[in-house]
């Protein structure tokens, strides 16, 4: 029998849990600042997919798109469904603390508004490379689901939404106010995420040598490759991370995604010359890598069960049965988590509650694995 999860909605569970460690009374400010911070990033996403409708309604007056049927008297419309900007937000918000802009005592205390104002636009700046990133990869890997649009075909709708994304990244990256920094924690990003896509094939032949094997020796010595290869691989370029590097597939989910977020935050400091703290970053990114596994792979293991080498599809596939596996997923989720929340400063409650929701999220969705 699987556990039975509360039904009390997993943002309460988060937050009830947190006062009960903290229980203090500086969480209610944080809380709203967190409600602010996530307006802020809304509106900025929204403005951005606005521009791209803008540029997808020229391609369709030219030709090179059309309507679905239906929507023949309707402007371009694009969305794209993604759960990139949860970092983003959580930076803005740590730059509003730092500012001195928190509801309900920033009423007779110095604010320093320039400072927020460069960190938004900052913030709009990374989002805009965040969401330009994310379609490219979904655009290598033919995945076209998230995208949403009443045009098509929607392949090429993809394309043109991230190109049009694109430029706005080079023209910030082309700015005579932006440092070299900036691009350069860019390009490293997506050459060590790439290199990762490149390796990929070989991770998804360990998965098919697994399901070839014949005989049980032939089964263990496919799961031992499976645990050298990618479960316990050597980290590269994780200096920030020399005490994190013990922890179950750290080495290949570091350079599948740790890595975006990592110099996503390295981006931030060199565009705002400021310091986020080493605390904060590896606290972001050990709860990006969790949320990756208790929240994306968990939510794609029907398709990716038989084809893709994740860390959810290596521990249910090498499990000796599917509730040991589910437990182990779980154990190693929680595991990512219970870091983040230790490198986060005790009084940044913005990022220590964020890590709680992931948490009480991931749960119920690894108990769904059970079925």
């Amino acid at each position: 029998m699987g556990r039975v999860r509360s039904r009390i909605p997993a943002t309460a569970r988060a937050l009830a849990n947190h006062l009960a460690e903290t229980m203090d009374p500086r969480v209610v400010a944080m809380v709203l600042l967190r409600n602010e911070a996530d307006a802020e990033i809304e509106s900025m996403t929204e403005r951005l997919f606005l521009s791209v409708e803008r540029d997808l309604q020229q391609a369709r007056e030219g030709g090179e798109l059309e309507p679905v049927p239906g929507a023949e008297n309707e402007q371009a419309r694009f969305g794209y469904d993604t759960r990139l900007v949860l970092p983003a937000m959580l930076t803005l918000g740590r730059i509003h603390v730092e500012a001195g802009d928190v509801p309900l005592v920033r009423i007779g205390r110095e604010v320093d508004h320039e400072f927020v104002a460069r960190g938004r636009e900052t913030t709009r700046n990374v989002v805009r490379a965040l969401l330009d990133g994310d379609m490219r990869d979904a655009i290598n890997d033919d995945e076209y689901e998230d995208f949403e649009t009443n045009l098509r075909p929607r392949e090429r709708v993809a394309e043109l939404a991230q190109q049009s994304l694109q430029e706005g990244v080079e023209a910030w990256f082309d700015s005579e106010d932006t440092p070299d920094a900036v691009r350069d924690s860019y390009e490293h990003a997506v050459e060590l995420s790439e290199r990762h896509q490149d390796e990929d094939e070989a991770f998804r032949e360990l998965l098919d040598r697994f399901h070839d094997a014949d005989g049980s020796d032939e089964r263990a010595a496919a799961a031992d490759a499976i645990r050298d290869q990618y479960k316990f691989a050597d980290a590269e370029e994780a200096d920030l991370f020399e005490t994190a590097t013990d922890l179950p597939y750290f080495a290949t989910q570091y350079a599948r995604v740790g890595i975006l977020y990592e110099d996503m935050l390295n981006m931030y400091e060199a565009d705002l010359g400021v310091e986020l703290g080493e605390g904060f970053k590896r606290a972001i990114v050990l709860m990006v890598v969790g949320a990756q596994i208790g929240l994306d792979d968990t939510d794609d293991y029907p398709e990716d069960r038989g084809t893709q080498l994740t860390p959810v599809t290596a521990e249910l596939n090498v499990a000796e049965d599917r509730a040991a596996g589910v437990e182990r997923i779980r154990r190693i989720v929680e595991a990512y988590l219970d870091r983040a929340d230790d490198c986060a400063d005790d009084d940044d409650h913005l990022t220590r509650i964020a890590v709680e929701y992931i948490r009480q999220q991931s749960l119920d969705r690894i108990e769904g694995l059970r079925a």
